[in-house]
């Protein structure tokens, strides 16, 4: 594929910064001849590689998380029936994993459940009945394959049906190069695509120029295999929403929370402060006047903890000064 092809995206790529709070994260496991620690080494190994949001961190730091104990980040587990086979349901404390990686000063991601939209064309090829039969084998096995990371990284994938409507997207020259094409996307919304072309001969894959843009040119000077296209943008989908750590604060910060009038107010607040997971040691300085302060230490960037400050509802940013905030409550 040499020629350029126009890609017109007509949808907004929803990326948002999400509530950073704790919770338990469960996920399934399946594993032939593998006994039980085995298959929560792999339950924790996955949900390492969901939380990094980026297969290039978790190759370069496979010998790191092989010395993490999963007893330390497992709640618990149970066999289950998954697809009529056999498999382990694991429950992930999700902020201690999540503390963990940003001790060891590895980023995390907070795109959660991004969708990504797979363009698979397989190009028809009727020289025989058996060539048919195998391009239709190949199609099913690339997709398997891409599912299978799907999974494994917390997205839904999204397959265009490729009926008479969205045949009309694009149009193919010679049945062996794409001369344009061109998508609109809002029939099928989501926060990613790329495009594949899967013939008897190759299978090829190209991402967007640019990911976050709801227009953009595919880039045809680049092709992947798809399995390795798809992990890249999964990496860059993830990487828009990321908290990238630092080492821990020398020196603790405060929060002051004024208009804190009624003890379920302050004990709400604090809740949600202790839930904050790139904040440690938080202890309780003062409380009176209606007024709550509070110190901690921070394992990121202060613009983190301000950014999720001011999305909490009816808490409202008044200032800051050097390692401390001000915020009042009540309504916005």
């Amino acid at each position: 594929m040499s020629k350029i092809i126009k890609v017109i995206f007509f949808t907004f790529l929803f990326f948002f910064f999400s509530i950073l709070i704790s919770e338990e994260y469960s996920t399934i496991v399946q594993g032939n001849d593998e006994d039980v620690s085995e298959l929560l080494r792999k339950a924790l190994n996955q949900s390492i590689l969901k939380v990094l949001g980026s297969q290039r961190d978790f190759n370069l730091n496979q010998q790191t998380f092989k010395k993490l104990n999963p007893d330390r980040y497992i709640k618990e587990y149970k066999f289950i029936n998954y697809k009529n086979e056999e498999a382990l349901e694991v429950k992930i404390d999700l902020k201690a994993l999540q503390e963990k990686l940003l001790r060891l000063n590895l980023g995390i991601s907070f795109l959660k459940n991004p969708k990504v939209a797979a363009w698979i064309f397989c190009k028809s090829d009727f020289s025989s009945l058996q060539a048919a039969k195998s391009l239709e084998q190949k199609c099913k096995f690339t997709k398997k394959e891409l599912n299978n990371i799907a999974n494994e990284r917390g997205i839904t994938l999204i397959y265009p049906i490729l009926d008479s409507q969205d045949i009309r997207l694009f149009s193919l020259e010679n049945n062996s190069e794409t001369e344009s094409l061109t998508i609109f996307n809002d029939r099928y919304p989501s926060d990613g695509w790329f495009f594949c072309e899967i013939s008897s001969i190759n299978e090829w894959c190209f991402l967007p120029r640019e990911i976050d843009k709801k227009s953009s040119r595919l880039d045809t000077e680049t092709r992947y295999k798809p399995t390795v296209g798809f992990n890249i943008l999964v990496d860059n989908l993830y990487s828009k929403q990321r908290l990238k750590p630092k080492y821990k604060s020398k020196q603790p910060y405060y929060v002051e929370i004024s208009g804190l009038n009624k003890f379920i107010e302050h004990k709400n607040l604090e809740e949600k402060l202790q839930n904050i997971l790139f904040i440690s040691n938080l202890s309780l300085l003062s409380l009176r006047n209606n007024s709550a302060t509070y110190s901690f230490y921070l394992l990121s960037e202060e613009k983190n903890l301000i950014d999720y400050l001011i999305e909490i509802d009816n808490l409202n940013f008044l200032g800051k000064e050097k390692r401390k905030v001000f915020l009042a409550y009540g309504d916005k």
